[in-house]
């Protein structure tokens, strides 16, 4: 959604860039603060489906439609009535995916207790986001790009996306029918102890960061993927969907072969591969320019096997950091952690396209000009704002990454002394 949304407000809506760049942070900013409350509700929550099903249930079908909803806004209306359309749609399409994201990842440290098993369980999660990612960085170009009038198209797109999320999100809450869930004591919500809980778990506190600045240079670099393709490359728009997918496509093949290296390797290691590629990776970019389209699609490909890596390992790595509060506080808060996790996740995406969006202001570029008529400052802008501010961010996660120190071993640890306190109570 991310990739294009920038896209489609300054080239379909005709909104100016740094307009549009807060237009579209406000409501991802507001949706990353609830999700820590999501989490917290989900974990509270008593009905016939589980604490998290029936949040499934919900929001499939809210997602659907408030996402196709986001694309119906009126291109020629006054802009101020314009923004503010959009603000509203954007905002219910983001509280919907909290309303079913949250609850739907606290799954996984649900499902299985077992270390190795949870790298397993994201592999099968990263390969199904894998996919459908594939389909629509591929088909987006191709549909919003097959009318004249490039609104239209977006609302062609927003539809069918639409439909495809309700139907995914409803069969995924039908096929977990019977997975494992956890019952816990449930303690009266407290904002402050939920707070305190996730800041005082010292290992989700410095995986949050390194995860939080990973997501800053993708949220960068997927949102300047699409002008760097079209400017810089001087691609058609509804001919880059090869190149917006083609890293997926890597990305998907790559996963289950990053599942078994970091049975062997560990998670943390696995990680550490993936930001160095995608560190490396961006600065071919900065040399490619108009017919060189060939040279992008590889390094894109070659990329995708160590996204596939950054999405994976992480994603891995958080449940273990269940058991780490469930020592520390006897509870299990699975909810509130996964919440602070998708806040990371949000606000680093957000926090990347917004300053991708101010940056393009900076430049001074140009909504809905061929790219030929482009000054050549703005083109050389485009270049450097899609590879040098997402290998510095990679390079400070790096850094980041180095703090955490919760391995396997140190993860049975905290496994046996928790099975002892229950023993002794």
């Amino acid at each position: 959604q991310m990739a294009y949304m920038l896209y489609y407000c300054t080239e379909a809506l005709h909104i100016p860039p740094a307009l549009a760049g807060l237009a579209l942070m406000i409501p991802r900013l507001l949706d990353a603060f609830a999700d820590p409350l999501m989490g917290s509700i989900s974990d509270r929550t008593k009905n016939r489906f589980g604490r998290r099903r029936l949040f499934l249930l919900i929001g499939a079908p809210f997602l659907g439609l408030s996402f196709a909803l986001v694309f119906f806004v009126p291109p020629d209306i006054n802009q101020n009535l314009k923004i503010i359309i959009l603000l509203t749609t954007f905002l219910l399409s983001n509280a919907a995916v909290t309303i079913y994201e949250v609850p739907y990842s606290a799954m996984a440290a649900e499902m299985t207790g077992s270390y190795k098993e949870r790298t397993t369980l994201a592999g099968y999660k990263m390969l199904a986001a894998r996919l459908g990612g594939v389909i629509a960085a591929f088909a987006a170009p191709k549909i919003f790009g097959s009318t004249p009038d490039l609104d239209y198209g977006f609302r062609i797109l927003g539809v069918s996306c639409g439909i495809f999320m309700c139907f995914t999100g409803l069969w995924a809450f039908f096929a977990t029918k019977n997975a494992p869930q956890t019952t816990c004591k449930i303690k009266i919500f407290s904002l402050s102890e939920e707070i305190a809980a996730v800041k005082n778990n010292q290992s989700f506190r410095k995986l949050w960061s390194a995860f939080f600045i990973q997501n800053l240079a993708i949220g960068a670099q997927a949102t300047a993927l699409i002008y760097f393709i079209v400017q810089v490359i001087q691609i058609s728009p509804k001919d880059a969907g090869q190149f917006m997918s083609s890293g997926a496509i890597a990305a998907l093949i790559a996963t289950p072969i990053w599942v078994l290296i970091g049975k062997k390797i560990g998670k943390k290691n696995g990680y550490y591969i993936g930001i160095i590629g995608s560190l490396i990776l961006a600065i071919p970019a900065l040399f490619l320019g108009h017919g060189q389209s060939q040279y992008l699609l590889l390094i894109l490909i070659i990329a995708g096997f160590t996204d596939a890596a950054t999405q994976l390992f992480p994603n891995a790595m958080v449940p273990d950091t269940v058991e780490a509060d469930e020592l520390k506080t006897g509870l299990r808060r699975e909810g509130a952690i996964f919440g602070a996790w998708g806040f990371a996740r949000k606000l680093g995406m957000t926090g990347g396209a917004f300053i991708v969006s101010q940056l393009l202001a900076l430049i001074h570029f140009k909504s809905g000009v061929n790219p030929s008529l482009q000054p050549p400052e703005v083109i050389l802008g485009i270049r450097i704002i899609y590879v040098i501010l997402p290998s510095i961010l990679w390079a400070i996660a790096f850094f980041a990454l180095m703090k955490y120190d919760l391995n396997e071993d140190k993860f049975e640890q905290i496994k046996r002394e928790i099975n002892s306190q229950k023993v002794e109570n």
